[in-house]
């Protein structure tokens, strides 16, 4: 009796996991998650864009590459980070081999599909597609250059 309890309050749990992520928004999720990432958004200008309800997809580097960044202008960490924000929400599966995507920024991203992996400027795209309120969040292996 006890194991049929806790299986269904897990399953219960996972559901209010999935709906709760279509509650919040995208910097919500950063703040609670992605600490340094959610500094240097705030610090760059971008966390508004990223709270309101336009659809976005952030393509979020790894939080120990984003280091490098703290400390750097204003400036210099918003030129970044605008490359790493698309508008519209973008399923792994939406990245065609070919496609050419403008970013937040006005750069270009190019995508390149081998052996199974889609690249972004050639960095790997991971597992992803955690949906949002107003967009969603890639994992990406690094950070995204002209």
């Amino acid at each position: 009796m006890l194991l049929v309890a806790f299986f269904l309050s897990a399953e219960s749990a996972r559901a209010q996991d999935e709906t709760g992520s279509q509650r919040i928004t995208l910097m919500q999720h950063v703040i609670n998650e992605r600490p340094v990432l959610a500094e240097l958004l705030t610090t760059a200008g971008l966390a508004p864009a990223l709270s309101g309800s336009t659809d976005y997809t952030l393509l979020a580097p790894p939080e120990a590459s984003l280091q490098v960044l703290k400390g750097q202008s204003a400036e210099k960490i918003r030129s970044v980070l605008a490359m790493h924000i698309i508008k519209g929400k973008y399923k792994a599966t939406d990245f065609k081999e070919g496609a050419k995507v403008p970013t937040y920024g006005g750069e270009t991203l190019y995508v390149c599909r081998r052996k199974g992996s889609t690249l972004l400027n050639g960095v790997k795209l991971q597992a992803g597609d955690k949906e949002f309120r107003n967009g969603i969040v890639q994992e990406i292996e690094g950070f995204l250059q002209p």
